[in-house]
Parts: structure tokens; C-alpha cells; sequence
């Protein structure tokens, strides 16, 4: 068989479509991560715990500054939370699928590239939205309401599932250079500021004021302002308009950077 001949035998690389390829890429990812005890415990087990801790230490005493029941505001933050260390754990995976050549393998498939990135992501969002369920039902046993509606109840839910796309997607561009766990691993780091000065572990006026802009407008503050005022009440177009805007600018930023590191990676340069 001749060259040229062999070449019009091989599947065109787009023989799956992208919305397919990107659901299939999901739904793999998703049952994967279903058995991996760290993504459980990440996205889960360690949300869970750490509401029942803020509440039972720091609940009355956030409430007493009158900024609104601190439930509201402390299950907005830790469903972030989850996010946020749950892309961790998946970066880990990523690595790992990196360094035994099952990137590699799957690149060579007769299928649209896109779908890799697309999937993750998508695969992250509805990671985000499961657990964010689990931790509004634990929520709920401790004052949690939906006081706003069915709608807004809705919209509290994938305000979380918005924000961890924008958060995957630098942690994906790192993942696919790290040159080992470790480096993923100070995110952890970056994440510890992001947890303790926001506006749902205290009210921004409790931050000295030369540090109240910066916690004013760091990525988790407005998704959290966003969930509270979806469930207790209070303005929401503001907050919600800057978790999009910082979740379209770090695609932006990091997303052709990720794509570029999947794309080394997978090529094993």
C-alpha cells in the first residue's frame, strides 16, 4: 500500500466533534476522579470540615459584627474553597497521566484537541457543583435557607461551578510544566491568603484599611458576596458581573498558556 494511500486510510482528526469529544473527555475524567480517595477527601470531606469548624469557632462572633448570619457567608466561601483545593488534586492526576504517557497516547487520537482542555474544564465545573451540593445540604443543618427563590437558589449553586473554571485554568497551566508534585503543591500557599482575607471569613471593614482594596477585589470576594446575596439577600449584580469578569480574565491570561503546556506535555517535550 502506498504511502499516499495509507495517509487517506487514517481517521481525520476532527472525526469526533468537539461537544462530543469535550462530554466524553468528562465523563471519563469525572468517573476517574470518583475513585481517587484525594480528590474525594478534597472535594468533600475537607469543605465539610472546615464549615463545621468556622462555624462552631468563628459563627457568633462573625454574626455579632452585623454584617448578616455568618452561615451565609461561610458556606460561600468554603464551597469556593472546594474549588479551589479540589483543582490541586486534579492537578496532581494530570501529572501523573503526564509522566506514564497517557497524555501522550490520547493525543494521537482521531478526535478534536480542544476537547482535552474543554473537558477538564467542564470536568472541574461539575466537579464544583456536586460538592457544592453536599456542602449546601450540611449548610442547611446549621440556618442555611435559600430565602430568595428557586432561581436564585440556582444561581447561588453555579456561581461556584464559574469561579472554578477561571481558577482551573491556571492551575492546569502549571500542572502540565511542573517538573513534579511539589510544584503544584505551593499553590496551597497562594490559596491560604485567598481563604483567610475575603469577605466571607470577616466583614471587609474588619481588615486594616490599607489592605481592605486588596481583599475588596481578590477573586474569591465577589463570588462569595455573590452567593450570599443569592441565598440571604442583597445586591447582586455587582458581584456577580466581577466573578465573570475575573473568571474571563484569567481564561484569557492562562487559558492559551494551558493549552500550550497540555500540548508539550502530551508531545512529551
Amino acid at each position: 500500500m502506498s504511502t499516499e494511500t495509507q495517509t487517506r486510510t487514517w481517521p481525520q482528526r476532527r472525526a469526533v466533534g468537539s461537544l462530543a469529544q469535550v462530554a466524553v473527555h468528562t465523563g471519563t475524567l469525572l468517573k476517574s476522579w470518583s475513585r481517587d480517595p484525594g480528590i474525594l477527601v478534597q472535594s468533600l470531606a475537607f469543605p465539610t470540615f472546615m464549615l463545621l469548624m468556622f462555624q462552631l469557632v468563628f459563627g457568633k462572633s462573625v454574626t455579632a459584627l452585623g454584617s448578616g448570619d455568618s452561615i451565609y457567608g461561610n458556606t460561600g466561601l468554603v464551597a469556593l474553597v472546594g474549588a479551589l483545593y479540589g483543582t490541586i488534586a486534579t492537578a496532581m492526576t494530570l501529572i501523573h497521566e503526564r509522566d506514564t504517557g497517557l497524555l501522550s497516547r490520547m493525543w494521537t487520537l482521531p478526535v478534536s484537541r480542544s476537547g482535552f482542555i474543554g473537558g477538564r474544564l467542564t470536568a472541574e465545573a461539575v466537579r464544583t457543583g456536586l460538592a457544592t451540593v453536599v456542602l449546601f445540604l450540611v449548610a442547611m443543618t446549621m440556618g442555611f435557607r435559600f430565602e430568595q427563590g428557586v432561581l436564585s437558589a440556582l444561581g447561588a449553586w453555579v456561581v461556584p461551578m464559574i469561579f472554578a473554571v477561571g481558577v482551573a485554568a491556571p492551575v492546569i497551566a502549571l500542572a502540565t510544566v511542573a517538573s513534579g508534585t511539589q510544584s503544584v503543591q505551593f499553590l496551597g500557599g497562594v490559596f491560604l491568603f485567598l481563604l483567610f482575607f475575603n469577605s466571607g471569613f470577616a466583614p471587609i471593614s474588619e481588615y486594616p484599611g490599607w489592605l481592605q482594596p486588596v481583599v475588596r477585589n481578590q477573586p474569591m470576594s465577589p463570588a462569595i458576596d455573590a452567593i450570599r446575596a443569592l441565598t440571604e439577600g442583597g445586591p447582586i449584580t455587582g458581584p456577580l458581573v466581577a466573578t465573570v469578569v475575573w473568571t474571563l480574565g484569567l481564561l484569557a491570561v492562562f487559558g492559551p498558556l494551558a493549552v500550550r503546556g497540555y500540548r508539550r506535555a502530551s508531545e512529551g517535550r
